[in-house]
């Protein structure tokens, strides 16, 4: 007995915005298999009704056959690949595309099957098709057209016991090689079912079901996306791996077509600190900044501007907007922050008209907020000592004036 089963469990792909088509078709196939199963035609629900029958099409029913399964396993198998790799490529396609891909692979599946059946084997056109196979079929083709740079994390189990050979475990493969070789299987068992009248597993419902969700995807422009993609995911591999300068030119390469991605920005940024060259971290870092702010992402804004001072002694931006990502840090309390970005304000741009202010805010963070008033004293002596004609002058006279009698009743017995 010779036996060899592999299963996916992963991808090297990140999901990057939430989804719920998946979540929701996966929804639907439970609760219609549980209907079918334990409550037949229970309340005037008739599973059978949802069928696609091959001898009696319809375009109702080559979708709507794809949430109906026969058992537990049929069910899991299916939804595993769904979960799996239909949630990353909802992520890219978006809910409307992704709905598409889904419906139109399920549809080209089940006619594909009712062609192969009539030109094949007539006797098979009364069976009745059911299950997820088609649509799941053309999430995979989809998947190979977006993402064929990826790769496919699977866990296996070969037994053969002549050679005495019984391992299991898990490996990654190349998403071209594993999928290329899925649907040649399945083109390979359809020719066999048809020669054996079996009808037991619709592998014809495979094969239409990848080739169109191939052929939809690459229509949205998924080859081109792929081309963009595969540098980025090149770029991360290298910068996991420590080898910088081979991940600076992937990101630049990824940027060429993406410049507006901001967290791609701040990952370049990262990698080129990663050798010393700083310039070209801190332009990065700066266009970073600015796409999260103006994408409305301003908590990420504020982050990423404090790493950049932290990493960057002299990082640089306009005078007006440093100032505004310091204010924002105290507005969103965080007082230390702010105050390394003040600090950070004074020694770059220390002939700024906007100095006396900064002072004058580091003063009111450490009196009122982190309670530390001989620090407070210092920026208040220092404004009327350097910036006597300043607009805030006489403010920090009067604050300088009630710090020192605070100080001086807190030593009186």
């Amino acid at each position: 007995m010779y036996f060899f089963y592999y299963i996916p469990v992963g991808l090297d792909i990140k999901v990057t915005k939430r989804v719920f088509v998946t979540g929701f078709f996966a929804a639907v196939s439970l609760v219609v298999f549980i209907l079918s199963r334990y409550t037949a035609s229970a309340g005037g629900f008739n599973p059978q009704n949802l069928l696609f029958y091959p001898a009696n099409p319809s375009i109702f029913t080559a979708v709507t056959h794809a949430f109906v399964h026969l058992g537990w396993i049929h069910l899991a198998g299916n939804m595993i690949y769904l979960v799996i790799f239909g949630r990353p490529l909802e992520s890219k396609l978006g809910a409307g595309r992704f709905f598409a891909v889904f419906a139109l692979s399920a549809a080209a599946g089940a006619y594909t099957h009712a062609a192969l059946a009539g030109y094949f084997m007539p006797s098979l056109l009364d069976i009745p098709v059911g299950g997820a196979s088609g649509a799941t079929s053309g999430i995979l083709g989809a998947f190979m057209i977006y993402f064929y740079y990826s790769r496919i994390k699977v866990a296996y189990w070969v037994f053969m016991p002549l050679q005495l050979i019984n391992k299991a475990g898990k490996t990654e493969v190349p998403v071209v090689l594993a999928l290329l070789f899925w649907l040649l299987y399945q083109g390979v068992y359809a020719l066999v079912q048809f020669g054996a009248g079996s009808a037991a597993v619709a592998y014809g419902v495979h094969v239409g079901g990848f080739i169109c969700g191939m052929g939809v995807a690459v229509l949205f422009g998924g080859l081109r996306f792929a081309r963009r993609e595969r540098h980025l995911v090149k770029a991360r591999r290298h910068f996991r791996r420590a080898e910088w300068f081979s991940s600076q030119g992937e990101y630049l390469s990824y940027l060429e077509d993406s410049s507006s991605d901001p967290a791609v920005q701040a990952e370049a940024a990262r990698a080129f600190l990663c050798t010393g060259s700083r310039a070209e971290a801190a332009g990065h870092y700066a266009s970073a900044v600015k796409l999260f702010k103006e994408s409305g992402q301003r908590d990420i804004a504020e982050e990423t501007f404090v790493q950049a001072v932290k990493n960057i002694p002299l990082f640089r931006m306009e005078e007006k907007f440093y100032l505004e990502m310091a204010f924002g840090l105290e507005r969103s309390l965080k007082f230390y922050s702010a105050g390394g970005i003040y600090k950070k304000f004074i020694d770059i741009y220390p002939l700024s008209e906007s100095v006396p202010l900064v002072l004058m805010r580091l003063a009111g963070i450490y009196k009122g907020r982190l309670e530390e008033p001989c620090k407070a004293l210092e920026y208040y002596k220092r404004i009327l000592k350097e910036y006597p004609g300043s607009e805030w002058t006489g403010f920090a006279g009067r604050e300088l004036e009630k710090l020192q009698r605070n100080d001086l009743m807190s030593v009186l017995p």
